[in-house]
């Protein structure tokens, strides 16, 4: 499949798409809330509220679209689509395994996943046709902008590097 822009993708791979983007973060979010558990457990335990509304998002992805669509066969991913959806940028996967990740620099990675995010939600939303699915995309942009504001607010708390 060569790469695809946003506006090209059907409703179908957009779900498709953004229930696959809100379950690997889900996974994602976990391994940050694992690393940070025995140094920082309220951080830790914010990633993992983090992950379950991710969980719950990624549901209700899933009912929309079964409401919506019915069984289909998608198989787009975020490697088929330009526009990046939600990636958690490591410049490093090392630091995972010598265990050097600051909270800071996991931070800065969840807010640019989370950024990323809403602006995908926020075009979902202005492209889907369907009431139903606008609102949909407009409520997860909303959870997303959220999840912005909350890290934002907990990077302006470390001051310096951390």
């Amino acid at each position: 499949m060569s790469l695809k822009n946003f506006g090209e993708l059907t409703p179908e791979e957009v779900m498709t798409l953004a229930i696959n983007v809100e379950e690997s973060n889900g996974t994602r979010l976990r391994t940050f809330a694992d690393l940070f558990s025995d140094y920082a457990p309220d951080v830790a335990g914010l990633f993992a509220e983090m992950a379950d509304e991710e969980d719950r998002h990624r549901d209700q992805l899933k009912v929309a679209s079964d409401r919506r669509f019915g069984e289909f066969e998608c198989t787009v991913t975020e490697d088929d689509v330009w526009e990046v959806v939600e990636p958690f940028d490591l410049e490093a996967g090392e630091h995972f395994v010598f265990d050097d990740m600051t909270l800071r620099r996991a931070l800065e990675s969840v807010l640019a996943a989370e950024i990323r995010a809403e602006t995908f939600y926020r075009q979902a939303c202005e492209g889907a046709k369907d009431p139903d699915l606008q609102e949909l995309f407009r409520q997860l942009a909303e959870f997303e902008d959220g999840h912005v504001q909350w890290i934002e607010k907990r990077l302006e708390s470390l001051g310096g590097t951390a």
